[in-house]
């Protein structure tokens, strides 16, 4: 089977071969088969019978006998192709860029659970709505390495940095409500994301930056959001701190099908989030409605350096072994052709 990256290189004509005088002289020996088999004419021995059915019969012997020499003249060809040592040059780094590096910190904390969202006219849960709107900002930034981190009373790397944004968009569909504990620590988030943006071999002047996306206030942890924005601060992060949700009694989900819905207040510490962003450079977004949320990320989308393609690299991949088997099938087609179907008198 073909690789997409092999499909690629072949559309694209990234395809060379290393000893292209076999390829010439495999094509002039198909020619010459072709020539010397036209000259010739098939081989048969004529049977008395009438016109009209010998006409028939001898355009059709004639239609099978030019197809088995075209086959055998497309063997020739692929076997000379297989020898010239052809090579794919497939992109090594098809999502590279030079965009930024990105970590989302998520809050996966259990007031996450409040409905009070809307997702195509059905109410949802804040962290669903919060992970449909993350996944749509991931898809706009094609180039850029984004990670992502989770916390609730505790922060964990939910996906590391990576260009491959598809593995980014199936570690957010993992994350639950709760996964990380019901209370909030928004320090450790910080901190953890700060510590997953210095990445090793990274250049000096990457531009690094933390979308932090909460609904609550720091009541969990031993690093205060404060500290923890200083140190990313001089790191260099410029964090973009997003409140959701709306204030005061706010209904939540429920755990069970028998269960009662139940209101509790949520209160939002829009303070310290406009803190953590002005002092990084960042700015403070409070989402209070549904549709404020997909408005937040096409800002922060505007907010930060598009991303620029780098120049691809590319490694080369021997691409004989399909020349090879595309040769055994061509032969397996013209013997069934003519042993079977198109079977004739030498």
């Amino acid at each position: 089977m073909w690789s997409t990256a092999e499909l690629e290189a072949l559309r694209t004509g990234a395809l060379r071969v290393d000893e292209p005088w076999l390829l010439a002289l495999g094509l002039l020996a198909a020619l010459a088969l072709l020539v010397r088999a036209l000259w010739r004419g098939p081989l048969r021995v004529r049977v008395p019978e009438p016109s009209a059915l010998s006409s028939t019969r001898r355009w059709g012997a004639d239609w099978s006998w030019l197809l088995s020499v075209g086959l055998r003249a497309a063997v020739l060809v692929l076997l000379a192709f297989v020898l010239a040592g052809p090579v794919g040059l497939i992109p090594e780094n098809p999502a590279g860029g030079s965009g930024l590096d990105l970590v989302i910190a998520l809050d996966a904390s259990g007031s996450m659970d409040a409905l009070d969202g809307q997702l195509e006219g059905r109410r949802v849960t804040r962290l669903e709505l919060a992970k449909r709107v993350v996944a749509e900002f991931v898809r706009q930034r094609a180039g850029d390495r984004i990670g992502l981190v989770t916390f609730g009373e505790h922060a964990f790397t939910q996906c590391p940095l990576t260009a491959d944004h598809r593995l980014v968009l199936a570690a957010l569909e993992r994350i639950e409500v709760g996964v990380a504990g019901d209370a909030t620590a928004l320090g450790e988030a910080i901190g953890l994301s700060t510590r997953r943006l210095r990445v090793l071999g990274a250049p000096a002047n990457a531009q690094r930056t933390l979308v932090l996306v909460t609904d609550g206030r720091h009541n969990a942890g031993q690093l205060g959001p404060e500290t923890a924005a200083q140190i990313a601060r001089m790191q260099g992060v410029r964090i973009h701190a997003v409140g959701i949700g709306s204030s005061g009694v706010v209904p939540f989900a429920q755990k069970s099908p028998g269960d009662r819905l139940r209101f509790e207040k949520v209160d939002l510490d829009e303070e310290t989030l406009r803190a953590i962003a002005k002092q990084t450079g960042g700015r403070f977004f409070h989402a209070r409605r549904p549709e404020d949320l997909r408005g937040v990320a096409d800002e922060i989308d505007a907010l930060e350096r598009k991303p620029q393609l780098a120049e691809r690299r590319y490694r080369r991949a021997s691409l004989a072994p399909h020349g090879l088997l595309a040769a055994l099938l061509l032969l397996a087609c013209e013997a069934l052709l003519s042993h079977g179907l198109l079977r004739r008198l030498p």
